[in-house]
């Protein structure tokens, strides 16, 4: 008990927070700078603190992983088994109807329909053990590996059902475009093999989360009519979830552009936070919206309706939702720079260097602004020790390529 409690204390340390439970903040480095914590991480810390004091937590977690041992023992045999992404909770059964919008799941007394956007993965009957492993590697945001684990499975299956054969084949595709928009990847191939996974499997639940991931990979090649025609094609969706990445893509198109298109680009953010949302998933693009608002303020030398905005999607955010939560830190730390304050960009900026470093694209970009900043803030040494962090860790980065450039 007292190494778990010695593993919290450093996890918490190492987080950002000092003091006891009721006048926690953040510290602020080397920059002098202290801010309170929100309220709502401050609750989270403290829960955390109550879990790691009760000698339950360890008998709790062996009988968690009896029961889900178990229930995995139980499963019917042959059947599949769909995990939701919003309840994480598993419905085994025939998948009996698979469709743009939604995966049917038959089992003896009833027959579940799951929307598209809320299939977190399917194991098939008799699929490979390995596969699991893949699974694991992508959700982890290990895309080199999962990539690989997936290439090797494919090669290794001589006849797959057609189910097992589209998952498959977009787990590779979806590994390579993540790795593509990491800048870790060929765009061009990428692009391929999306477009002929969609040519292919018009019907695949997989349909609307590919177009997503061609949108976002012909915005960063700057192909704006294919990235408009993918979200124009995103939008036909039923799903409310993917009707607002539609519209937040049209969005960060008009951003892109340059020229004079604020108001249309703000538009668009706006139309998605007043939408009624009724997930977490949809409240995270919410999020997302919120932080292509305040980069539109940013445009508009507004810094100080920007960084309200940035706040409070900071204060809001689930300190687990690591990736929305990053990127939050990044706008935060480019309008402070937009405003000249670069200590205060420092510390948005080490957040995710610290904090957020497995959201791992926001992470190479958080380095590439620190490269940049201790300099100005008198810390050159640190500087130095930012960039060859970026560069051993994300050497294909195009922040890499971009550092190189300047």
């Amino acid at each position: 008990m007292r190494r778990l409690k010695t593993r919290f204390y450093k996890y918490a340390a190492f987080f950002g927070f000092q003091g006891d439970e009721n006048k926690m903040t953040d510290i602020s480095f080397t920059t002098g700078i202290s801010r309170p914590t929100s309220q709502k991480h401050r609750e989270q810390l403290v829960a955390l603190t109550a879990l790691a004091t009760n000698g339950r937590v360890f008998r709790a977690g062996l009988c968690a992983m009896f029961v889900v041992l178990t229930g995995q023992l139980s499963t019917v045999n042959g059947a599949d088994t769909v995990t939701i992404k919003s309840t994480n909770k598993t419905v085994s059964g025939d998948v009996s109807e698979i469709t743009r919008d939604s995966v049917s799941v038959k089992s003896l007394s009833r027959t579940v329909k799951i929307p598209a956007n809320d299939v977190a993965a399917i194991k098939w009957s008799k699929e490979p053990a390995k596969l699991n492993i893949a699974r694991g590697d992508e959700r982890r945001g290990r895309f080199a590996e999962a990539l690989e684990d997936y290439e090797e499975i494919q090669g290794s299956i001589n006849s797959p059902s057609a189910e097992l054969k589209t998952d498959l084949e977009f787990g590779i595709a979806n590994c390579t475009a993540e790795l593509a928009l990491q800048s870790e990847g060929d765009d061009a191939d990428a692009v391929a093999q999306l477009e002929a996974f969609l040519k292919a499997y018009p019907q695949s639940y997989h349909y609307y989360k590919s177009l997503e991931l061609l949108g976002r990979l012909y915005t960063q090649q700057q192909a704006w009519d294919n990235a408009e025609r993918s979200y124009q094609e995103l939008a036909k969706s039923s799903l409310p979830e993917y009707q607002m990445t539609a519209k937040i893509g049209e969005g960060r198109i008009l951003l892109s552009q340059g020229g004079d298109d604020t108001a249309a680009a703000k538009a668009a953010f706006d139309a998605v936070i007043k939408m009624d949302v009724s997930s977490p998933s949809e409240k995270n693009k919410q999020f997302e919206a919120k932080l292509g608002l305040a980069r539109c303020l940013v445009r508009e030398q507004k810094y100080a309706e920007s960084l309200e905005i940035l706040d409070q999607v900071v204060s809001d955010t689930n300190i687990t939702d690591e990736e929305v939560l990053a990127n939050a830190y990044i706008q935060q730390g480019k309008c402070h720079m937009a405003a000249d304050q670069n200590k205060l960009a420092v510390l948005s900026f080490l957040h995710v260097d610290t904090l957020l470093f497995q959201a791992q694209g926001p992470h190479a970009e958080a380095l590439y602004y620190l490269t940049r900043l201790w300099p100005k803030v008198g810390k050159t040494k640190r500087g130095e020790d930012a960039r060859m962090k970026l560069e051993t860790k994300f050497p294909e980065s195009r922040w890499v390529k971009q550092l190189n450039d300047n």
